[in-house]
């Protein structure tokens, strides 16, 4: 009985730790060793290199106060409308072109060649040729860029989540003469619910870290073009000023799509079988 009741306090505590409980502590815990990590690093080395967190936060005052040098508003407006730009765009294009792989055999011999192409491709060049192609641009080099790393990704994880149905399911569909309508709204849709849902987050992730690089290449707004102003300039502090608000709101729109994600499909580890003790 004493055992039983030892194993039972100890699952609980851990199935606590691993549940909400541990999340919410995992975030403060991990911030407070970067913190750490930074500030020891900070007492080594120069400023410049590595400024104190009360010289950080000084700047991130000045980034967002009245006297700045750059406008607030239009530079992290700008890069938001192009990471959203690109992502709808990426997700438009890759899932379109994962459904069309993972349907017609065809397709994928055709498709799947130029998939891999650009993965093959390094990723940085795309920024190079596209200011090469394009110019300077608003809008077409971040997007562009965007795209030709991104959307590859979007489409393989489409076309695995395709091949990954259940046979049987279309099977019985078609046995009872449903149509296509019906079979991809019951079926196919309801299935790459999940997939969809992580192409989003990873193509929202991607997207604003490859949009800060062709910024710095070939926009002339946008917060790229402040880091590299700033680089230029050798101050550090306000390089990492600027890009802690946008990581930070990335961070938040992930966590956000992550719980809804979580909330949405949790009946799948619901329903999975689970395996015999």
């Amino acid at each position: 009985m004493g055992t039983d009741t030892t194993s039972s306090s100890t699952d609980g505590w851990a199935d606590g730790w691993n549940g909400p409980l541990g999340e919410r502590v995992a975030v403060p815990v991990s911030v407070l060793i970067v913190m750490g990590v930074w500030t020891l690093a900070a007492s080594q080395t120069p400023s410049y290199i590595f400024p104190t967190i009360p010289e950080l936060l000084a700047s991130i005052v000045g980034v967002f106060g009245s006297g700045g040098e750059f406008s607030v508003v239009d530079n992290y407006g700008m890069t938001l409308l192009r990471v959203l730009a690109a992502t709808v765009l990426c997700l438009v294009v890759g899932i379109s072109a994962g459904i069309l792989m993972g349907t017609s055999q065809r397709a994928d011999d055709y498709l799947f060649v130029y998939v891999l192409g650009t993965f093959a491709f390094p990723s940085v060049i795309w920024a190079f040729l596209a200011v090469i192609w394009f110019g300077l641009t608003t809008w077409f080099v971040a997007v562009f860029t965007v795209f030709m790393i991104v959307a590859p990704y979007v489409a393989i994880s489409i076309k695995e989540g395709i091949e990954e149905l259940d046979s049987n399911l279309t099977e019985m569909a078609d046995s009872f003469d449903a149509s296509s309508y019906l079979v991809w709204q019951n079926i196919y849709i309801p299935h790459l619910y999940p997939h969809i849902f992580g192409s989003t987050r990873l193509t929202l992730t991607l997207a604003w870290k490859i949009t800060l690089i062709a910024e710095i290449f070939g926009t002339q707004l946008g917060l790229g073009e402040i880091i590299n102003y700033y680089f230029k300039a050798n101050q550090n502090d306000m390089i990492i000023a600027w890009v802690l608000p946008m990581m930070a709101l990335m961070f938040l729109i992930d966590r956000g799509l992550r719980r809804i994600e979580t909330e949405r499909f949790s009946w799948r580890d619901a329903d999975a079988p689970t395996q015999a003790a």
